[in-house]
């Protein structure tokens, strides 16, 4: 019938096929075995407007179906559809718009193939209808286009189609919100692009006005947008911040369903970004209570969230650590730790967290923490995931976590080493798997094993200790990050170290660590400062070697950083400096000549970093006293010299000139200095050269 040439019995039997796909789930198969996607297909390729609409009717009931997609593309059915796309007929585009959908979503062929046909154009352009169902249908489309698919993600934005999703997110229709959430989600997944165009349309202040909502359909949706659109992009994640959209994000932990509880953290975390100052601000908002709820809680990306979250609360911070064991938040994580269905990303977290919970700023131990993750009974499921765990990134990680949970108490390692069953065979083997990233992450878990640890530096050389070859290829590395972490491990396993003599080693790891405080890459300079700061509480020499070598006016001149991690770091090392003799009297001078950056230095050190009270001390008397670059500004002389970010110092030449009617030259200050030296003024410890008289 459906070749029939009489009009209305062609009518009547598409009536009947849609009623009969309405009536009957499994009569798809029927209409494909008789032959009847070709015969729709030549329908809606006909003139009549309305055979082309029931016919669009009939395949919308089925298209749902993979076979049916399949055979609609075998028989050319993308390019009819775009083309009636263009037509005049708001009920063919709903149809035709729905059918794409239905083939976008079944593969990442038809996605390209539809974007080939060039269907992207016309379906960003049915985004300008007045008619509510072409609106949904179309945006669906859109959505199920750009679903893994960078290609279309940009083709949709460059057909203009952003702005105009942008626009619906204000409509009064909640299912039409919705959508525009879920395909604006969609286009900048991954896309940093987009994300910025997104953004800069105008979407925040809308998201979070739907967050605000109490429709929580729409705020899972919103909060799935934002998390798409503030992934990895720290300037789209200070303006949904501004915007107070923490706060609407929290009240989706409070509620029954697990769907919107997942999405909220989730969607928190991807406004904590990668700086552990925000993360922990984060995590500070989210509160201990939702943090162990997170870590209870039988979603795997809630347990992540969680874990990550006791991270960033527990690095370099001793409140927190005491603050969540006293909270009873290492039970949940050992049970974790315990789970069969954990995955492979959470443990690797869970196994990270009661590892950071023990360690403090510059590898510092915290015996409370310790304590308490012994008691729990955690040692023995850490070694029973060396013996048993074929993930060599789990294997690694546990060495570190018990390396840490072991850390500077005596106690446990007695018992430990007494009753465990533990080699450094099991991490001397380690080093030598063809995985790099592998190798300098076990040598990361032996050097914590063997910080400020004779007795172990002994245990481990006498397991074969470790040859400088495999130490080469990461000191000679053009990763930077790579160069650091070597660098530290040979200073502190020199005496494990095979083949090179101890000093020799320690100078050359401590040359390479300052050499890497020049680098022009902050999250360098951020872990080569922590790594000094370690260094600089370890065996007699090393702190001298470091002060030698110049570091102490290079972690100065760090300081005056524009990024917030830098000046935290460097003062943290310079804290631990300060109770070397040598470095309390450069950096004494330092802030003698230039006092805003006492006030720096001790502005940025973190909780656990320590400073010597000798130094704090001293300073103040003599600020009491009079520093000279103060006594001089007040006598009228010339403004204190501030350093710039570079750690040059800005003189007021033309003010020594009219005083001295000599020409000078300003000078990067060094120690040593090879330069002749004039001093002007007994109270004056800035150095010129002197050209002429």
């Amino acid at each position: 019938m459906l070749h029939s040439e009489d009009h209305r019995r062609l009518e009547m039997a598409i009536r009947c096929l849609e009623a009969l796909c309405v009536m009957a789930k499994s009569f798809w198969r029927d209409i494909m075995d008789a032959g009847g996607i070709p015969a729709l297909l030549e329908l809606m390729r006909s003139t009549r407007p309305a055979l082309q609409r029931m016919a669009a009717a009939v395949v919308c009931h089925i298209s749902e179906r993979t076979p049916v997609c399949e055979a609609l593309v075998r028989y050319g059915a993308v390019p009819v559809l775009v083309n009636l796309l263009g037509g005049q007929q708001a009920e063919l585009h709903s149809r035709c718009a729905l059918i794409l959908a239905d083939l976008a979503g079944h593969s990442d062929q038809y996605q390209s193939l539809i974007a080939q046909q060039g269907g992207v154009a016309p379906l960003v352009r049915l985004l300008g209808s007045d008619l509510h169902d072409v609106l949904v249908n179309t945006v669906r489309c859109i959505k199920a286009l750009c679903v893994h698919s960078p290609g279309n993600q940009t083709a949709v934005a460059l057909a203009g189609g952003i702005p105009q999703l942008v626009e619906l997110l204000t409509v009064r229709s909640e299912v039409l919100q919705e959508e525009a959430c879920a395909a604006l989600a969609e286009l900048a997944k991954g896309h940093r692009e987009n994300q910025d165009t997104i953004c800069g349309a105008g979407a925040v202040a809308p998201l979070v006005l739907i967050l605000r909502g109490r429709k929580m359909a729409a705020q899972v949706t919103a909060a799935r947008a934002l998390e798409a659109i503030a992934d990895h992009n720290p300037a789209i994640q200070a303006r949904f911040l501004k915007k107070s959209a923490a706060k609407h994000l929290l009240r989706l932990l409070k509620v029954f369903q697990v769907e919107a509880r997942e999405q909220g953290a989730v969607s928190l975390w991807a406004l904590a970004g990668h700086t552990l100052k925000q993360q922990r601000l984060m995590a500070e908002h989210i509160g201990y209570h939702f943090i162990l709820e997170l870590i209870l809680s039988s979603s795997d990306r809630m347990q992540y969230v969680g874990c990550q979250a006791v991270i960033a609360l527990s690095r370099d911070s001793r409140s927190h650590q005491d603050g969540l064991c006293k909270e009873n938040g290492v039970p949940p994580l050992v049970r974790l730790l315990r789970g069969s269905r954990t995955t492979e990303s959470t443990l690797l977290s869970v196994i990270r967290s009661l590892g950071i919970l023990c360690i403090g700023g510059a590898h510092t131990n915290n015996p409370n923490s310790q304590r308490v993750i012994a008691e729990e009974q955690a040692i023995p499921t850490l070694l029973e995931l060396v013996k048993h765990q074929e993930s060599l990134q789990i294997k690694v990680q546990v060495a570190q976590t018990l390396a840490c949970v072991l850390l500077g108490n005596q106690d446990l390692q007695t018992t430990f080493w007494e009753k465990e069953e533990f080699t450094y065979e099991t991490v001397l083997e380690l080093l030598r798997v063809p995985d790099q990233d592998i190798c300098l992450e076990a040598g990361y878990a032996l050097s914590l094993f063997a910080y400020n640890n004779t007795t172990q530096q002994a245990a481990i050389l006498q397991n074969g200790g470790i040859p400088i070859a495999m130490y080469e290829p990461f000191l000679n590395s053009r990763n930077e990050m790579e160069r650091a972490k070597a660098a530290f491990q040979i200073v502190v396993l020199a005496k494990v170290i095979t083949d090179t003599d101890q000093v020799t080693l320690s100078a050359r790891g401590v040359t390479v660590l300052v050499d890497l405080l020049q680098s022009t890459n902050p999250n360098t300079v951020v872990l080569t400062a922590q790594l000094l700061a370690s260094l600089a509480h370890t065996r007699a020499g090393i702190p001298d070697a470091i002060v030698t070598m110049g570091a102490v006016g290079h972690l100065c001149a760090h300081l005056y950083s524009e990024e917030e991690e830098v000046r935290t770091a460097s003062s943290s090392a310079l804290g631990y400096l300060t109770f070397n003799r040598h470095a309390h009297r450069l950096l004494l001078v330092e802030c003698r000549n230039t006092p805003s950056m006492y006030d720096l230095l001790t502005q940025h050190l973190i909780e656990d970093a320590k400073i010597s009270h000798i130094f704090t001390a001293e300073f103040q008397r003599q600020k009491i006293v009079g520093l000279p670059s103060l006594s001089l500004e007040i006598n009228g002389g010339p403004p204190v010299p501030q350093r710039n970010k570079k750690g040059t110092f800005c003189y007021a030449v033309n003010n020594y000139l009219n005083l001295f009617h000599i020409q000078l030259k300003s000078e990067v200050c060094r120690a040593p200095c090879s330069h002749t030296l004039f001093q002007l003024c007994p109270q004056i410890f800035y150095r010129f050269e002197v050209r002429a008289l």
